[in-house]
C-alpha cells in the first residue's frame, strides 16, 4: 500500500484493478472497459483528496491507452516520488517506464 494513502481508499483502487484483470481474462471487454472508467474516476477523486501522489499518478498512467499520455503521468509520478524519497514507488514507476519503452521498441 502506498505511503500516505488510507487503506480503505487504496482498497477501492485494488478491487477495481482486480475486476479489470478478471474481466479481461474472461474476454469481457465491455466490463473491463467499464471498470477502467470507474477506476480512473476513483483515482481522480483520490487526487482531489491526496493531491499529486506518485502512486495515484502512476496508476492513472497504467490505465491510459496512449503511450505518450502514460509516459507523461509516469514522469510526473517519478519526479514527485524522487522529491519525497519514496524509494518503493520510484522503483515501481521506473519499471513501468522501462516496460512502456520496451513495448514501444518491439512495435517498431
Amino acid at each position: 500500500m502506498p505511503k500516505g494513502i488510507d487503506k480503505l481508499d487504496w482498497d477501492r483502487v485494488h478491487e477495481l484493478s482486480v475486476a479489470i484483470v478478471n474481466a479481461s481474462a474472461a474476454g469481457d471487454s465491455t466490463i473491463s472497459e467499464s471498470r477502467k472508467i470507474e477506476l480512473l474516476f476513483v483515482l481522480e477523486e483520490l487526487r482531489e483528496k491526496y493531491g499529486e501522489h506518485p502512486s495515484l499518478l502512476a496508476t492513472i498512467g497504467d490505465y491510459l491507452d496512449q503511450p505518450g499520455d502514460r509516459l507523461k503521468y509516469y514522469r510526473r509520478a517519478l519526479q514527485i516520488a524522487r522529491s519525497q524519497n519514496f524509494q518503493e514507488e520510484i522503483e515501481l514507476i521506473e519499471d513501468s517506464i522501462d516496460e512502456l519503452k520496451e513495448n514501444a521498441d518491439s512495435q517498431e
